[in-house]
């Protein structure tokens, strides 16, 4: 009998993520034998997310969430240009030379959920980032290589936010946000790139008004949107969760294990079938 390949998620916490459910479908629907499982790797933990980094490479993959992307990063061996342009890793595997390889499928992933809010042009826009950890990086570098006008960053640790700018030196484009400019100015779409709504009871990334806030998309997805997203709706703010960005860097992670799919969007439909309907907080 043909061994399964095995592949994995690796992060803290973990226990939420319909990841597994959704490579699953995309596995059943390419008739693929393999399994898909979450790990728990406490934060701060390099060697334990080292060791099973080699172990799923040398099965067939895996994929990396919060808070471990940019220790994921350097780990690799080989890594994508979208990973030196983030400083970040969402997905890797073991290269023929038994190497890990990585990429960042989250740039890919976010641009391609924003065709979800179909008025929406990331060129010329301004864009409120709240985040500086690697979901964050991805979201900055797709706005700052779609032309956004500017770009505000938000962070608890000013220094973190400081630091995301520096590091992907887009100070041309980019810049931190105080209290005072979210307060007062316009914003053609803000981000919550952070990790708030996985825990029943946190609070709002960020209260919203209609007459300044464009659009709104919270990488944290949920059953019916996020509490974020429904707030945002409940004052005609067009809004979706993080389900979008994550089928579609699922997708391109795929392929970067398996080469690419026979019929990309039927794969693409089949994981949203397995997913959109009872989605619990989550964030990968």
């Amino acid at each position: 009998m043909k061994t399964a390949r095995h592949y994995g998620l690796l992060g803290d916490p973990v226990h939420h993520s319909l990841s597994p459910r959704l490579y699953r479908e995309a596995f059943s629907f390419l008739r693929m034998h393999a399994e898909y499982s979450a790990y728990r790797v406490a934060r701060g933990e390099r060697d334990a997310l080292r060791t099973r980094m080699l172990e799923l490479g040398a099965s067939g993959g895996g994929n990396v969430t919060v808070p471990h992307k940019r220790l994921a990063a350097e780990q690799l061996s080989e890594r994508s240009g979208a990973i030196d342009r983030t400083g970040a890793c969402n997905c890797f595997w073991l290269d023929s030379d038994g190497r890990l390889a990585g990429d960042n499928t989250d740039v890919r992933g976010f641009l391609d959920a924003t065709a979800d809010l179909p008025r929406l042009r990331l060129a010329g826009s301004s864009v409120l980032l709240i985040g500086a950890g690697g979901a964050a990086r991805a979201v900055a570098v797709a706005c700052c290589e779609s032309g956004v006008r500017s770009l505000a960053v938000h962070n608890r640790s000013v220094q973190r936010a400081e630091g995301l700018i520096s590091d992907l030196a887009i100070d041309s484009i980019a810049e931190i946000a105080s209290e005072r400019r979210i307060a007062t100015e316009a914003w053609d779409l803000v981000v919550n790139a952070t990790s708030l709504g996985l825990g029943a009871n946190d609070e709002l990334p960020l209260e919203l008004e209609p007459d300044r806030f464009g659009f709104a998309m919270d990488l944290v997805y949920g059953s019916g949107g996020t509490r974020w997203t429904r707030h945002a709706e409940d004052l005609s703010i067009p809004a979706i969760d993080g389900l979008s960005m994550l089928v579609s860097q699922a997708a391109c992670s795929l392929e970067r294990w398996i080469g690419p799919l026979p019929d990309r969007k039927a794969v693409v439909s089949a994981m949203w079938d397995a997913v959109s309907g009872d989605a619990a907080p989550g964030s990968r």
